[in-house]
């Protein structure tokens, strides 16, 4: 039987197989193939895109808009024509997803028109391009029954009707959004207000503290001043995570005390006034703590709190670390000069129920832990042997750290089943030690790392080393993605004339 005369349900288990350039190259060969290939199926798994009004005219490009749940249409000039075509090509998809990236006008023609037909849409993302000056006067309705979340960027004027809607994400803040917003406040659970630089500095507290937000869960604010903050919030006695950034205010843990539900707290760009907020911590039933890019104006003075379970420091300002004996994760940006071995050291101490710990070093820079040649202290020229002190340790994150010369074998014992290193250095006889020290090791990946010498050969990339990690730690998912090996250097020896 001819390959061409299979049944197409089989065709089509068949094509599951397939990766995505093997489905391009069997689609080439007929028309009949094509369609079996871009099953509506597969379909619902791509992403389209439309980079010019011309791709409207290519072989498929009704099937393709009609089966494809998550489009993107790119900055282009829609003839009349275009867009009645265009409109009949998406009438009734099944479209989940629609992102368009167009000037203001056209934006507005795309969108109201292609509302209309998709009825099934659930996730709205808008880029107007364009400065303030280019901005029209003209309204961008949104309207739709099933639209569940809007993420709205750049220069325009929004009238939003969504009954449906509880994700709103927006850098517009004008007297459209502030009616928009009045119309939502009942339903939004999610809003996210980054207000661009020629909004008003309080803009964004003016729409909150004007109504009700009985089921608003999370707020984003970015670009205001928190002198409102206080009495805003009251508006909202659901909230359970608030994200806030500023530019070097300070912050007391007062502007938010009134969010007596609050969970999960974000600050980016705060001096944080150490004493006031503890006493605030002492109060509140936080959970988790994110601190980017903010310092505290007393260095000697930590964070203490007994109900924070996970925390974010990037990057860590102070050398001591915050006294939360209840924590499980932790996230620490450090550079390169930072003291890995002093922070161990605090780990250890300060957080017995850890679970999950993630050491990372920014772009640019190298984190080092290479042990002391002149130390005795077995602590001191290791510090990573700390870590089988932790008993509830599980998952081990490493990035853009230099991890060459260290004796994993001090850790027997620790329960760390989950280690990934990303842009790290390492070499072999240290990834041999690593599975054969840590007896849980049940997940170990590489990931944009170096592999060294000696024995980079024990790292088995082609699985086909009998000696190979691999082999040594059979129960263990070992994976590499875009690594670098050394090279072993030849012993050259040069041509030497006897007379």
């Amino acid at each position: 039987m001819n390959i061409s005369e299979l049944p197409p349900e089989m065709m089509e288990k068949m094509s599951a197989y397939l990766t995505f350039r093997e489905r391009l190259q069997v689609s080439r060969t007929c028309k009949l193939w094509h369609e079996l290939i871009f099953c509506p199926q597969f379909c619902k798994r791509l992403f389209l895109y439309l980079r010019s009004s011309k791709d409207l005219e290519k072989p498929y490009a009704r099937e393709m808009l009609a089966r494809c749940r998550n489009i993107m249409i790119m900055s282009s000039i829609y003839e009349d024509f275009q867009l009645r075509l265009l409109k009949d090509y998406m009438k009734g998809a099944s479209l989940k997803l629609l992102k368009i990236w167009a000037s203001n006008r056209t934006a507005k023609r795309l969108l109201e028109m292609i509302l209309e037909v998709v009825p099934e849409l659930k996730n709205l993302h808008l880029v107007l391009l364009g400065s303030l000056d280019q901005c029209t006067d003209e309204i961008i309705r949104i309207t739709h029954q099933k639209l569940k979340r809007a993420v709205l960027t750049g220069h325009g004027n929004y009238a939003i009707e969504c009954s449906k809607l509880t994700v709103l994400e927006t850098d517009q803040v004008n007297e459209e959004m502030f009616q928009s917003l009045g119309c939502l406040q009942g339903q939004l659970q999610v809003l996210q207000l980054n207000g661009h630089r020629h909004s008003p500095r309080s803009a964004s507290y003016n729409v909150l503290s004007h109504y009700h937000w009985d089921h608003l869960r999370e707020l984003e604010l970015d670009g205001s001043t928190t002198d409102d903050l206080e009495e805003s919030l009251k508006q909202m006695p659901c909230l359970q995570k608030l994200s806030l950034r500023g530019s070097q205010q300070i912050f007391t843990g007062k502007e938010v005390g009134t969010a007596t539900r609050l969970s999960e707290l974000k600050l980016s760009g705060y001096c944080v006034d150490t004493d006031s907020f503890n006493r605030f911590l002492t109060r509140s039933s936080l959970k988790r703590i994110s601190l980017l890019d903010c310092t505290c104006c007393s260095v000697e003075v930590p964070l203490k709190s007994d109900s924070i379970r996970d925390l974010i420091l990037d990057p860590m300002f102070q050398k001591r670390l915050p006294l939360f004996p209840s924590l499980e994760k932790l996230y620490l940006k450090g550079r390169d000069d930072t003291d890995f071995h002093h922070t161990l050291l605090q780990i250890r101490e300060y957080y017995p129920k850890l679970e999950r710990l993630t050491l990372y070093v920014g772009p640019g820079q190298i984190g080092t832990m290479r042990p002391t040649p002149d130390s005795t202290n077995v602590t001191a020229t290791n510090s990573f042997s700390l870590l089988n002190k932790l008993d509830k340790l599980k998952d081990l994150h490493l990035n853009r750290i230099d991890l060459t010369g260290i004796d994993w074998t001090i850790c027997e014992g620790s329960n760390v089943n989950y280690i990934h290193l990303k842009g790290c250095s390492i070499d072999g006889t240290g990834a041999e030690k690593i599975v054969r020290t840590f007896k849980h090791l049940r997940t170990f990946y590489f990931d944009y790392c170096y592999l060294r010498q000696p024995r980079a050969n024990l790292f088995d990339i082609d699985k086909s080393s009998t000696d190979g990690l691999h082999w040594l730690a059979r129960y263990c998912k070992i994976s590499y993605h875009d690594i670098h090996i050394e090279e072993l250097l030849e012993l050259r020896i040069p041509n030497i004339l006897f007379l």
